[in-house]
């Protein structure tokens, strides 16, 4: 996809990378010209953010509501002001690349992770293995398992330090499988507002 393709209708976010430190930050897209992508100011503490540096790299990811994600690897960031209304400007020499939707597309994620059963008050500690558009697995250390059961629901946690996010999944249980020392319950998720397509987009912008 070419970014004259995109329009107001799409949702869009960049992710700024400098070594390993990553912040992703959305913005609205206000209009379309030609290449070039206007959007709302990128702020940060309330400042204007400038894309400048040399030693800092960016890349964006847009989509519709129920549709793929794309995602430019490289682009180019300036400001304009039109009408003494000031907007950031996005460009790029590559092609938006679609992600694939399989619903066995999963990203490895491997972060520690709290879940509740039921909506229970009990916390226990999981691994967050992976994270799909419908749903999601978790390792559970075998001492636990027998707390959980197939068609329970599931609510988990976790903060996923390279994105700079908290995620919050809920899902039901649909199957369960022993995997080396741990126990591995595969979830289908109940309820989501597009968070983990957004997710999986971003993850896939660090490799």
């Amino acid at each position: 996809m070419e970014i004259k393709e995109l329009s107001t209708q799409y949702k869009m976010s960049i992710t700024i990378s400098n070594g390993q430190s990553q912040m992703t930050l959305p913005s609205v897209i206000c209009m379309v010209s030609g290449n070039k992508l206007y959007v709302e100011p990128f702020m940060h503490n309330d400042v204007i953010l400038s894309f400048n540096s040399p030693n800092i790299s960016l890349s964006m990811i847009a989509y519709e509501d129920e549709k793929a994600p794309y995602i430019w690897k490289s682009i180019t960031i300036e400001k304009e002001v039109i009408e003494n209304k000031i907007y950031h400007v996005i460009t790029s020499g590559l092609s938006g690349v679609r992600i694939n939707r399989r619903e066995n597309f999963r990203v490895y994620v491997g972060l520690d992770a709290k879940a509740t059963i039921n909506g229970g008050k009990e916390k226990i500690d999981v691994i967050i293995k992976d994270i799909s558009e419908t749903g999601f697995a978790v390792l559970v250390d075998s001492a636990i398992q027998a707390k959980i059961n197939t068609n329970d629901a599931l609510l988990v946690e976790f903060f996923d330090p390279a994105q700079e996010q908290f995620m919050s999944l809920l899902g039901r249980i649909v199957r369960g499988a022993v995997l080396e020392k741990y126990y591995l319950f595969g979830c289908r998720t109940l309820k989501d507002g597009g968070m983990s397509r957004k997710y999986i987009a971003n993850k896939q912008l660090e490799k």
